[in-house]
């Protein structure tokens, strides 16, 4: 049974010698610091310096999917231009790259509509920013607005400090994590209280500590789930972390069936009838096992994606239910097939 895989989630391609150029960068910059600190302080002033606010992708407010690879590190690098998701991006390669620890981190930004100061108002976009990790403690810094700043309606590029490891409580203010952990508190405030500003009344407790610890112990695949988990069980309504981990589990189970693929095609492409039914008997628990995981991995990602709102017109969901349907009427068939053959095998050893 063929079976069909799904919509890529984030199309990133990496070109090895523009990947390497940022390992070379990487090197190049922080070579002679002696310490950690000031490696991040290098990176920092080079990107601030160097790289330029891309207005016209801003302008277009292309969701993350149609950004493709264009916020990879190497491309930004290659085209000195960048929205928030290359700043951070680009940050956080130079720092791996250089062995200090780094995250991107996702969220929403609180914008001032106009730098005069009897202004008020303000605007909330899609945002990314970084943390990093210094002598055992994180900090949070913005490499986006701090390379410079919209005035009069056009960018200016003008390096400033006030986001770079700034104390939480702060930066709280006008950056809100879709994670909890990352407001760096140990209470943390809703949606609803960071758009109605300081001061925060309505907080409730988050032992971040001990959730960072435990996070750095997980390899990059288990730190997926675990930061959409967590950001499902603070924000019920959050249809970007059920998107996420829909499309986690859809191809989790294209590997599964993948794997399954080539054990049936084994036992199918042995010619020989006798050795053919010892080799399907010999893999016929794998092959249940397998179809099995694979309809658990589907039901699993179909549940995340029903909890999607119809409203919100994320790109691919309903492909990738039609997909996960399809899969799990291909495991059906394949599943009664398999039985009507090993039924056949036992009756005629009878």
């Amino acid at each position: 049974m063929k079976y069909i895989t799904y919509l890529i989630l984030l199309s990133i391609s990496v070109n090895s010698f523009a990947q390497n150029s940022v390992k070379q960068l990487s090197l190049q910059l922080t070579q002679s610091a002696p310490n950690d600190s000031l490696k991040v302080v290098a990176i920092f002033e080079w990107i601030t310096g160097s790289i330029h606010y891309d207005l016209e992708t801003f302008q277009q407010r292309l969701p993350t999917l149609d950004l493709g690879n264009s916020q990879s590190s190497s491309v930004v690098l290659s085209s000195r231009k960048a929205i928030c998701g290359g700043y951070s991006n680009l940050f956080y390669d130079l720092c791996k790259y250089a062995g200090v620890k780094a995250q991107v981190i996702e969220g929403l930004g609180k914008i001032r509509n106009s730098s005069n100061p009897a202004d008020s108002t303000f605007r909330i976009e899609s945002h990314a920013w970084n943390a990093v990790k210094l002598n055992e403690k994180w900090y949070l810094l913005d490499l986006t607005w701090s390379s410079g700043a919209m005035i009069n309606n056009s960018y200016q590029q003008r390096r400033n400090w006030e986001f770079f490891m700034t104390p939480p409580a702060v930066f709280l203010l006008t950056h809100f994590p879709s994670d909890p952990m990352w407001q760096l508190q140990k209470r943390v405030i809703s949606y609803q209280e960071f758009i109605k500003g300081s001061p925060f009344l309505k907080t409730k407790r988050l032992d971040y500590d001990k959730l960072l610890e435990k996070y750095e112990q997980l390899d990059s695949t288990t730190q997926v789930l675990d930061t959409q988990e967590r950001i499902i069980a603070f924000d019920p309504k959050n249809d970007n972390a059920y998107n996420m981990l829909g499309y986690f589990y859809a191809t989790r189970s294209t590997k599964t069936l993948e794997e399954y693929t080539a054990v049936s095609r084994a036992v199918r492409e042995q010619k020989n009838p006798k050795e053919q039914q010892q080799l399907a008997l010999q893999y016929k628990n794998k092959m249940f096992e397998l179809l099995n995981k694979a309809e658990l991995e589907l039901n699993k990602s179909l549940d995340y994606y029903n909890h999607i709102g119809p409203s919100a017109q994320i790109k691919g969901v309903v492909d990738n239910k039609n997909a996960i349907y399809n899969n799990l009427e291909a495991i059906r068939k394949d599943k009664e097939m398999m039985n009507r053959y090993f039924a056949i095998l036992g009756r005629n050893k009878r």
